[in-house]
C-alpha cells in the first residue's frame, strides 16, 4: 500500500465540506466551540465507532461490498439534499430553535447513520487497507489513524464556525445558501 496514496484521501476526504463538518461548524456558529461541544463529542464518538464497526463488518464482508455500494449511495444522496433542504429552508428568526443545542445523541446517530462517512470507511478499508494488509494490527493501526486525522478536521471545521461566529450570523442567509449548497454538492460528489 502507498501511505501518500492512503494519507491523501484520508485528509483530503475528511477536510472537504461534509455533512458532519458543515453540522459541527453551523453548531458551533450557533453556541461556539464550547457551547457545541455536546453535539461535537457525539459525532467524534459516532465516527469512532463507525471506524470500529467499519473495520469489523468490511474485514468480514470484503467481497460482498461492491454488491451494496450502490444502495449506499442512493440512500446517503437523498439523505443529503434533505439535509440540504432543511438548512436552506431554516428560519433564523425562530428564538426557541436558535437556542435549543444539539445533543450528544443526536451527534452520535447523526454519525452513525452519515453515508459519506460509511462511504469514506468502506473505501479505507477496501482500497487501502485490506487490499496489502489483512493482519489485525495493521488494520488497527491504519483505521486508527484514519479515525484520528478525521477527528483533527472534524474540529477544525467546528473551529471555523466558532472563530467566524459574528460574521456567520450577520450574513446568516448567505451562510445558509452556501451551506445547503455544499450538502447538494456532496450528494452529487457521491456518484462521482
Amino acid at each position: 500500500m502507498s501511505i501518500v496514496a492512503f494519507l491523501s484521501y484520508v485528509i483530503v476526504t475528511s477536510i472537504t465540506p461534509g455533512p458532519s463538518n458543515i453540522l459541527m461548524m453551523n453548531e458551533a456558529r450557533r453556541f461556539g466551540f464550547v457551547g457545541s461541544w455536546q453535539f461535537s463529542s457525539g459525532i467524534l464518538a459516532g465516527f469512532a465507532m463507525l471506524g470500529i464497526m467499519s473495520g469489523v463488518f468490511t474485514t468480514g464482508l470484503y467481497n460482498f461490498i461492491p454488491i451494496v455500494e450502490p444502495y449506499f449511495k442512493i440512500a446517503g444522496a437523498v439523505y443529503l439534499l434533505y439535509l440540504a433542504w432543511q438548512v436552506a429552508l431554516h428560519k433564523g428568526s425562530d428564538v426557541k430553535s436558535s437556542k435549543m443545542r444539539s445533543s450528544f445523541l443526536s451527534g452520535f446517530i447523526f454519525q452513525i447513520i452519515n453515508v459519506k462517512s460509511i462511504l469514506f470507511f468502506i473505501t479505507v478499508m477496501s482500497a487501502f487497507i485490506l487490499p496489502y494488509n489483512q493482519g489485525i494490527n495493521s488494520i488497527i493501526l491504519y483505521l486508527a489513524l484514519a479515525i484520528f486525522l478525521g477527528w483533527l478536521a472534524l474540529l477544525l471545521w467546528s473551529g471555523f464556525g466558532s472563530v467566524f461566529k459574528i460574521f456567520f450570523a450577520n450574513h446568516d442567509k448567505s451562510f445558509r445558501a452556501i451551506m445547503s449548497l455544499l450538502l447538494v454538492y456532496s450528494a452529487i460528489s457521491i456518484f462521482i
